[in-house]
Formats: structure tokens, C-alpha cells, sequence
């Protein structure tokens, strides 16, 4: 089992700013509580890398 990954590692990872990722991720329905801490899954992850690689 792996990780849990953030928008932070992702966006230091892809070169974005982590607002940008989290504001994907709430236009994705994804956020099942507000103000609760961003944990993504490895498919959720590679979902986001795929929409923000360059």
C-alpha cells in the first residue's frame, strides 16, 4: 500500500502553485469535507498529474 499523496507534493512535483491543484480537486466534486486535510490516492494523484503535466 502506498501513501497518501498532497496537492503540495503534487504541485512542487508538476511546477504548479497547490491552490491551482486544490481548486481541480474541489471542480472535481473530490473534497468530501471542507477544511479537512487533502490526502489523494495514487489513481487520484495520477489523475492530477495527467491534468497539469506540462
Amino acid at each position: 500500500m502506498t501513501d497518501p499523496i498532497t496537492p503540495k507534493q503534487l504541485a512542487a512535483e508538476l511546477g504548479v502553485a497547490p491552490r491551482t491543484i486544490r481548486q481541480w480537486l474541489r471542480d472535481q466534486g473530490w473534497q468530501s469535507m471542507p477544511y479537512a486535510r487533502w490526502e489523494l490516492t495514487q489513481e487520484q494523484a495520477d489523475q492530477v498529474r495527467t491534468r497539469f503535466r506540462a
